[in-house]
C-alpha cells in the first residue's frame, strides 16, 4: 500500500435485533414492502419473459419503489399486524 492511504473498517451499526428494538415500525414497513415487491414480481413475470437484462432490472427497481410506496400508504396490513402483535418484552 502506498503512503497516505488508510484502510477504513466500518463497524456494523446495529444487529437486526438491535434495529428491531429501536425502530419497530421501520422494520415492519420494510418487511411489508419487500413482501409486496415479491408478489408484484410474480405478477409481472409473464410480461418480462424474453425481455433484456436492462428491462428486467428496470422493472425490478420499479417494483421495489412501488412496493415501498404501497407499504408506506398502508399496504395490505402486514406491517400493522406485526406492530400490533409485537410485544416489547419479546424483541
Amino acid at each position: 500500500m502506498g503512503e497516505g492511504k488508510k484502510i477504513v473498517h466500518s463497524v456494523p451499526s446495529m444487529t437486526p435485533l438491535e434495529l428491531l428494538k429501536k425502530d419497530k415500525k421501520g422494520v415492519a414497513l420494510e418487511f411489508e414492502a419487500l413482501l409486496i415487491k415479491e408478489v408484484l414480481k410474480e405478477a409481472f413475470k409473464p410480461m418480462l419473459e424474453g425481455k433484456s437484462f436492462d428491462a428486467r432490472l428496470y422493472y425490478d427497481t420499479f417494483l421495489e419503489k412501488l412496493g415501498r410506496k404501497m407499504a408506506e400508504a398502508g399496504g395490505i396490513g402486514i406491517a400493522r399486524f406485526i406492530l400490533e402483535n409485537l410485544k416489547d418484552g419479546k424483541a
